[in-house]
């Protein structure tokens, strides 16, 4: 085979790896929570993830101008494991807004947002220093240890102070909402990331073989301002959904029309954000304690007491609603129809 040609397949495969280690670590990411603080998982899955992304944009560049591809020496010695270097090596020499509006506020976010850059360099120092953490407190290690986990929360307490919810009347809400909420803007500020690379595939205009590299990369190509932080990643909302068939059917006509307390809610003109990917729900209360909501024909529990005695599973876990906004509102709502009730 062909030097050059071999060089290319390699480089595609290591771009579709690269993507697929991002989207896993977002769906790892998105499963953190009070019973499950296995940190390390996505941490190792993004920081590989997005090393391979910036490495695999930086070589079809360097490709692109020089003909071919950069050298061993220059891909390690040059840029190594530091997340923080890749991405200034990008924003400094590989990356054109070409007058392009779009572009132009991509780059200055990569440059400039502190959330972003956090998050990085967390990633960074994970992939230089902190892989092996355990092992070098054990060995008595020279280098200064740090701790990815404790990294980690540090940086989930600075997008938002976990104290409020650690009553326990507010736990609940630690689970529900805060993680999700969390996990949902360090996503965004990832994604973004991501599509602003992306992009440069096709509207930078780097010519060489970057296009035909873009297909890849088109899940995060096409991702709207909008959309960041709202897509459900995780495989367990894959399989929820997967055994739909075996979800409670029931036509909203018939879930207002019960025995029991319900209100019709619309996505226009509510107050608070609105959570579900459907634009109406029907919110009822079952013997004063069992809230339920149906969305697009399907009854979900709004209450653990609800899931524990019909089986409904949680809008959140089926992706009938978006991670990070709370159905709090909802609950409430549920809990007013007690007012309905002589």
């Amino acid at each position: 085979m062909d030097d050059t040609l071999n060089k290319t397949l390699c480089l595609i495969e290591e771009l579709e790896t690269a993507k697929s280690l991002i989207v896993s670590g977002f769906g790892e990411l998105q499963e953190i929570r009070m019973g499950n603080d296995f940190y390390h998982l996505p941490q190792l899955l993004l920081a590989g993830g997005f090393e391979r992304l910036m490495k695999c944009y930086i070589c079809l560049v360097y490709e692109a101008r020089s003909g071919e591809y950069p050298s061993t020496e220059f891909l390690r010695k040059s840029l190594g494991h530091d997340l923080k270097k890749l991405k200034g090596k990008i924003i400094d020499e590989y990356f054109n807004t070409n007058c392009i509006p779009l572009l132009q506020s991509d780059l200055e976010f990569i440059k400039k947002d502190i959330l972003l850059d956090k998050i990085i360099s967390v990633l960074s120092e994970l992939g230089q220093k902190a892989r092996y953490y355990n092992l070098d407190i054990v060995t008595g290690s020279k280098k200064p240890p740090i701790d990815p986990k404790r990294e980690w929360e540090e940086l989930e307490r600075e997008i938002e102070d976990p104290t409020p919810y650690l009553s326990l009347d507010s736990m609940e809400r630690l689970e529900r909402d805060y993680y999700p909420r969390v996990n949902a803007k360090i996503i965004a500020k990832l994604e973004r990331q991501f599509r602003s690379i992306a992009m440069q595939f096709t509207l930078g205009q780097h010519g060489g073989k970057l296009k035909q590299f873009s297909p890849i990369l088109s899940q995060f190509i096409v991702l709207r301002d909008a959309e960041f932080g709202t897509t459900d990643y995780r495989n367990t909302t894959k399989m929820a959904i997967r055994t739909k068939d075996n979800w409670h059917k029931r036509k909203k006509v018939d879930a207002l029309k019960s025995k029991w307390p319900s209100t019709l809610l619309n996505k226009d003109g509510f107050q608070s954000d609105w959570p579900f990917r459907s634009e109406e729900v029907v919110v009822e209360l079952r013997e004063k304690i069992f809230y339920v909501i149906n969305i697009e024909g399907y009854d979900f529990a709004l209450n653990g007491a609800a899931q524990s005695r019909f089986g409904y599973p949680y809008p959140h876990d089926t992706g009938m609603a978006i991670l990070g906004k709370s159905i709090g509102p909802f609950i409430e709502k549920a809990f007013l129809l007690n007012n309905e009730i002589s």
